[in-house]
């Protein structure tokens, strides 16, 4: 049994996107960004809920990105681009990518939205976003973000060609 915390939400539709497991289950953050040894897992708490798998089959993506070079200082810990490398590719496995918008409303309704911005705790923090607004903060106070300073709407990946070259194109 997983310690991960969850809530179903019954109003969440069933994910539509790439190999998704089932209904959405809004996932928390088990780790805090006031634990003074570790990273908060925010990122990792929006990225299982939005893949629809436990917390525990999520890599702490910051924590790994410090530990192949990235910044561990807490104004910078988004400096570097190993734990964004790593984010990407544990999406790209379950059939989904970010496109980059400029608005919370930009982002097809029926997609959900990673919105990074600065949290009331003085954090970047992770929460999601769909249809324009707040849809789920994994932190315990479901504040939000105060400023929206990223918006990635989540998508399916697409298909790619991977046709066989043939005699005439050799």
């Amino acid at each position: 049994m997983s310690d991960q915390i969850t809530r179903p939400d019954q109003t969440a539709p069933t994910m539509r996107l790439g190999r998704i497991r089932g209904p959405a289950v809004k996932t928390d953050q088990t780790i805090l960004a006031s634990d003074p040894n570790r990273k908060g897992n925010c990122v990792a708490a929006c990225i299982a809920t939005i893949c629809g798998v436990p917390l525990a089959e999520v890599p702490h993506f910051i924590e790994f990105g410090i530990a192949y070079g990235d910044s561990d200082d807490v104004a910078e810990v988004s400096h570097g681009n190993n734990w964004w490398a790593m984010v990407l590719g544990f999406l790209a496995g379950h059939g989904l990518w970010v496109v980059e918008h400029e608005h919370v409303t930009d982002v097809d309704r029926f997609d959900f939205a990673l919105v990074a911005g600065m949290s009331p705790r003085g954090v970047m923090h992770q929460v999601i976003y769909r249809e324009g607004r707040l849809w789920h903060d994994p932190h315990p106070s479901r504040d939000g973000v105060l400023e929206i300073r990223e918006v990635l709407a989540v998508q399916a990946l697409p298909g790619f060609d991977h046709t066989p070259t043939t005699e005439e194109t050799r």
